[in-house]
């Protein structure tokens, strides 16, 4: 088990009164913390444009916790930070292959912990070394490249004083089905508020694929011009996920000039879901520039669950003012 076991394994080489960070520690995890927010990138397959739909939330350490997480080796922060605030993650913790990488960079540094590849993304961990917070996480010139092709991806970025910005990152891998698959990351520069910071980062590993459960779905609900299509899953130990289409009739967008369809999920246990999507590109045979391929993940599935509902919705909108959403009629999965 990771987390909070890994802390107090590094306390017995820390020379303090263990009654005092044991205090410590217990307060820090019995703190509430808000919920994280992924910047998604949207990348359309034709213009090659990004797309940012989110925004960073700010961290909420205790002083004592922060001051105490500064005395451990860099390596390890961002994992183990993410543990406390989703419990899911320490299962990843468990899988993830350790990289250990770290490059520096007029006067940046920047390291690469854990990653792990599941069949459709990439998901790895990172800290961004410095002293300063500033008023906005900050944003990387590029993002990792999977065996070599531009791919969508989402990162999330919270301060820790003393350390840095600790972050995880997710990049999906359209197309690819291979074992095992290479990363190189050359962010080539790094903004910081308005100020950017040109550099030579860089970074190359190759992961192997968890094993998984291909579930094929090929299922599709349609409401007033708007169809919504679930075309299959991968299962692994740790997660679900899904990809899906939504097809847009051209005459919604007389009205409308965007469409998002999106997926909540309840499985037969009872458990609900939030299913937050990784990114999408805009189909080979499109009809509309809205006809969009997404691709989403169920983190921390119960893994006594034989079957999941899907609760497909989409919001159309009119950019700068008004919005509806719809809500489609559910498509059950069968998970075993």
């Amino acid at each position: 088990m990771r987390g909070q076991n890994d802390f107090k394994k590094a306390l017995d080489e820390i020379p303090v009164p263990t009654d005092k960070l044991d205090a410590i520690l217990t307060d820090t995890f019995k703190k509430k913390t808000k919920k994280f927010t992924l910047k998604r990138w949207v990348k359309y397959s034709a213009a090659v444009a990004i797309l940012s739909l989110g925004m960073i939330t700010s961290a909420n350490l205790s002083p004592a916790f922060a001051n105490f997480i500064t005395q451990i080796p860099i390596m390890g922060h961002a994992f183990e930070y993410f543990i406390l605030q989703e419990d899911y993650y320490e299962a990843y913790g468990d899988i993830s292959t350790d990289i250990g990488m770290s490059a520096e960079s007029n006067g940046v540094e920047l390291l690469i912990e854990q990653a792990f590849f599941d069949g459709n993304t990439v998901t790895l961990s990172y800290v961004l070394r410095t002293e300063k917070k500033f008023d906005t996480s900050p944003t990387f010139g590029n993002v990792p490249t999977v065996e070599g092709s531009w791919n969508n991806a989402g990162y999330e970025a919270e301060y820790i004083e003393g350390i840095g910005y600790v972050g995880m990152m997710t990049v999906l891998n359209w197309g690819n089905t291979k074992d095992k698959v290479n990363v190189v990351w050359k962010p080539k520069s790094i903004t910081f508020d308005d100020q950017t910071i040109d550099g030579d980062w860089k970074f190359a590993f190759s992961l192997d694929k968890l094993e998984g459960t291909q579930i094929e779905i090929n299922e599709q609900v349609s409401k007033d011009g708007v169809t919504v299509k679930l075309i299959d899953a991968i299962k692994t130990d740790v997660n679900l996920t899904i990809k899906y289409m939504q097809e847009i009739l051209p005459s919604v967008l007389d009205e409308w000039s965007a469409v998002e369809a999106e997926l909540s999920a309840i499985d037969n246990l009872g458990n609900e879901y939030e299913v937050p999507y990784n990114g999408g590109v805009v189909t080979e045979d499109a009809i509309t520039n809205e006809d969009f391929r997404w691709n989403a993940t169920i983190h921390g599935l119960n893994p006594d669950a034989t079957s999941i509902t899907f609760y497909p919705f989409a919001h159309l909108s009119k950019i700068g003012t008004e919005s509806i959403r719809i809500d489609f009629d559910p498509i059950v999965v069968e998970l075993k």
